[in-house]
């Protein structure tokens, strides 16, 4: 359950008008009128698939156009993506064997003076710390506060590597939206989220839970918890109590009513995570990339 918010600048001093006037007063692109089209068909997602009188062929386009309309939306935020990486010395033979997995290897000089019987090379991997995003879906999450978390899920498929990521929603229910090591395309994360079923509850804890187990089941046992939620929980059990059970738990607060901003702090404090606010949704993608970044390492 998410709360109103209004206009805030983000943690650079940048509002929407200093980011390259990319966007107008209502959140859409400018002068692009194929986008604008693609976003309001992303917010009516749920009402064009249960219109009875199109065709399964239109519905399908529409669907299509309204994906890209949010990966579109998530990019235009973000700017360049580019995944985290670590770094690492390999010799050649390190490198063949490999399989791919060390990439764009660089001589390092330095290092090959060293040994001076093989060349060694400076390689790259993507960072793969377990992440686990658990979003607030119940029943305000619609219309264009869902497109706009489609856009925070996209913008984070993109930007942290897959086999690393695990996405689920919560309400009542649990919708699970890409599980560890699933090799599901940022399309594919997109429209689960849009075709969330509106309605439910919001059961924090039921949310945590769920990504406790996940956890427990995966090879990433530290991952990192980061719950997107204005913390008004109206079913369940104390969401805290669930956080001690968790390695690291990151709230994001979204809104600016300070209703759910102590329980979201008592989370942080006690999940070893630090806690962080957003006052209006739109703000939600670059703002959680840049946090990921931080606490994420």
């Amino acid at each position: 359950m998410f709360a109103d918010s209004v206009v805030e600048k983000d943690e650079d001093g940048e509002g929407e008008e200093t980011r390259g006037q990319r966007m107008n007063d209502h959140g859409h692109s400018q002068h692009n009128p194929q986008q604008d089209e693609s976003w309001d068909l992303a917010k009516r997602f749920r009402d064009i698939q249960r219109v009875g009188h199109l065709e399964a062929k239109q519905k399908k386009e529409m669907s299509e156009k309204a994906i890209q309309g949010v990966i579109n939306r998530a990019r235009q935020s973000l700017g360049p993506v580019q995944k985290p990486y670590r770094y690492e010395s390999a010799t050649q033979e390190e490198i063949d064997s490999s399989g791919g997995a060390m990439q764009s290897p660089e001589l390092d000089i330095e290092e090959t003076l060293l040994d001076r019987k093989n060349p060694v090379f400076q390689v790259k991997h993507e960072r793969d710390h377990g992440l686990v995003i658990v979003l607030d879906t119940s029943l305000s999450m619609k219309g264009e506060k869902l497109a706009l978390l489609g856009a925070t899920v996209a913008a984070v498929s993109m930007s942290v590597p897959a086999q690393a990521l695990a996405i689920l929603g919560f309400d009542t229910s649990i919708h699970a939206i890409k599980k560890f090591d699933e090799p599901a395309t940022t399309e594919m994360c997109v429209e689960r989220v849009l075709s969330i079923p509106p309605g439910g509850f919001t059961n924090i804890s039921k949310g945590l839970i769920e990504a406790r187990e996940w956890i427990q089941q995966s090879r990433f046992k530290q991952a990192r918890v980061i719950l997107i939620s204005d913390g008004r929980y109206t079913e369940g059990v104390d969401p805290v109590q669930i956080a001690k059970l968790l390695p690291f738990v990151y709230p994001v607060k979204i809104g600016k009513e300070p209703f759910g901003r102590d329980v979201m702090r008592t989370i942080a404090d006690t999940g070893m995570g630090t806690f962080m606010e957003v006052r209006e949704m739109k703000d939600l993608p670059l703002q959680l990339l840049r946090a990921i970044r931080r606490w994420v390492k």
